[in-house]
């Protein structure tokens, strides 16, 4: 039975592999869940199409599954499957904990200049990587970009995108136009070929309204709308906001532009013409790693989303007085606690396991300044993924390449591994990596001889693999078949072992 036809009860089984846990939305091509995968035991958003859908939204559903599966981008969700469930297709990607750009500006209309810088800069940064990888989203607008609590954004939905040179009979053909009026750009609305700076113009629009609080054009129809965008010139923003930054208007307007060779050329030059109106501030470190975990994206003492969704002043009162009530039987709370501790002997729980000591060649070059003269396994498990342990592919598959050891019998239930890349020092955002050989497949050895091939996905970022749980003193680990990578060496970013020592 489809999922729209089924009762609204939650948690239910989608599938073997996955279960829905909630509704997120309903889109033009079906209902948005969020489900558990049940093999890496992570949330994620489940889309799947309405089983009704003629053919036409199939193979737009497709193309979808298509354009996502190329875009590895940390401000892009990243589909995770796609597959066929009886007579329905679905499509697994990441789960965005956090508040749409729509509905913050529902609820501030005008940010804040940092907040702007922020957002749209990250917006730019995620087009860029798919422009580059012949990608053109086509429907840039607020309900597409999500925010964090940590004022991470990604964008979504690129259901309309166009590939090019690999979709060469598009379903959205000359004269057929598609996307979000407010949003269109001037050839979207002619009906004409869009390019990626279709995107720089739906880009500007988002800008404009975030700068201004209001949209540059409106209109009781949608085709009232389109005209403005193709013949109609857009307000000055300094006069909504005459505060901005030197710049910002010139900015806006730039990506407004009516004719195409008037705009940026491409979103490099948007980011280059950006970082002129917000300079960086320098924020290099001394090389030196303290291990404290800080938000890559701090804005003040909130995040974006956390500021759009305070509690309004009118519900303050209703909130004091159930701050009032909680504190009055919190003294009840703290006896039953007490009591329940005296009375309940806790059992043994996992916790992140640290081995006594790595065995593996030194690397034999350094991408980061470790401070040494070789450069060890410390990288392993300093929690950055911006350190790694680099060397070249063994030559002899059946030694292995690392070995961990541990001072006591040890229950290995869990692993985590970074692996076949390193992700940038340099850069503020985090999106540029360094990419290296990645194995399909390890193998994990233990101290009594005792193997288990694990599968990997090709991936940036920590991945957990199921494993059969390992009670052992050792861990050894052989490279297997590879990704082909643009660099002859091998490098494992983090190792991450959860479990418990066994008496």
């Amino acid at each position: 039975m489809s999922p729209e036809n089924q009762s609204n009860t939650f948690p239910r089984p989608f599938n073997e592999n996955y279960d829905l846990i909630d509704t997120l939305g309903r889109g033009g091509m079906g209902y948005v869940y969020k489900a558990l995968d049940k093999r890496l035991g992570r949330e994620v958003a489940l889309k799947v199409l309405d089983s009704s859908s003629d053919e036409e939204a199939i193979q737009r559903f497709y193309l979808e599954a298509q354009a996502m599966k190329e875009l590895d981008h940390m401000n892009i969700v990243q589909i995770f499957d796609f597959g066929k469930q009886a007579n329905q297709l679905f499509i697994a990607m990441t789960y965005v904990k956090g508040v749409a750009l729509s509905d913050i500006l529902q609820k501030q209309s005008k940010l804040p200049f940092s907040s702007i810088e922020v957002i749209i800069k990250q917006i730019a940064r995620g087009l860029l990587y798919a422009h580059n990888r012949g990608i053109v989203h086509r429907d840039v607008k607020p309900s597409n970009i999500m925010i964090t609590h940590d004022n991470r954004v990604y964008i979504m939905d690129f259901g309309i995108s166009y590939i090019q040179e690999m979709e060469k009979q598009r379903l959205t053909r000359t004269g057929m136009t598609m996307g979000t009026p407010e949003y269109m750009s001037p050839e979207q609305c002619h009906g004409e070929e869009v390019t990626l700076q279709s995107d720089i113009y739906s880009m500007g629009i988002i800008l404009f309204e975030m700068t201004c609080g209001q949209l540059p054009f409106n209109g009781n129809k949608p085709i009232e709308i389109a005209i403005q965008h193709v013949q109609k010139q857009p307000p000055d923003p300094r006069q909504f906001r005459p505060d901005m930054p030197k710049g910002l208007a010139e900015l806006i307007l730039k990506c407004l532009k009516k004719k195409l060779n008037e705009r940026f050329h491409d979103m490099q030059e948007f980011l280059d013409t950006c970082d002129a109106v917000f300079p960086q501030k320098d924020t290099r470190s001394t090389g030196k790693i303290t291990g404290r975990k800080t938000s890559l994206f701090s804005h003040g003492r909130e995040s974006i989303a956390e500021v759009a969704t305070k509690i309004p002043s009118k519900a303050k009162k209703i909130h004091r007085k159930l701050t009032a009530l909680a504190l009055s039987i919190f003294p009840l709370i703290i006896i039953l606690m007490v009591l329940l501790m005296l009375t309940h002997k806790p059992e043994s729980t996992l916790r992140d396991l640290e081995w006594d000591e790595a065995v593996g060649n030194f690397e034999t070059k350094a991408l980061e300044n470790d401070g040494g003269v070789n450069y060890g396994l410390d990288n392993l498990g300093d929690g950055d993924l911006k350190t790694a342990w680099l060397n070249s592919m063994p030559l002899k598959p059946q030694n292995p390449v690392l070995s961990l050891y541990f001072k006591k019998n040890t229950l290995v239930t869990h692993l985590g591994i970074a692996i076949g890349y390193q992700k940038s020092v340099d850069d503020l955002f985090g999106d540029r990596f360094r990419i290296f050989k990645k194995p399909k497949t390890i193998t994990v050895e233990t101290a009594d001889g005792f193997k288990q091939k694990i599968k990997l996905e090709n991936i940036k970022g920590m991945q957990y693999p199921t494993i059969q749980a390992i009670e052992t003193t050792e861990l050894k680990f052989y490279l297997e078949d590879i990704y082909e990578g643009e660099n002859e060496d091998f490098a494992i970013s983090e190792v991450r072992l959860l479990g418990m020592e066994v008496d």
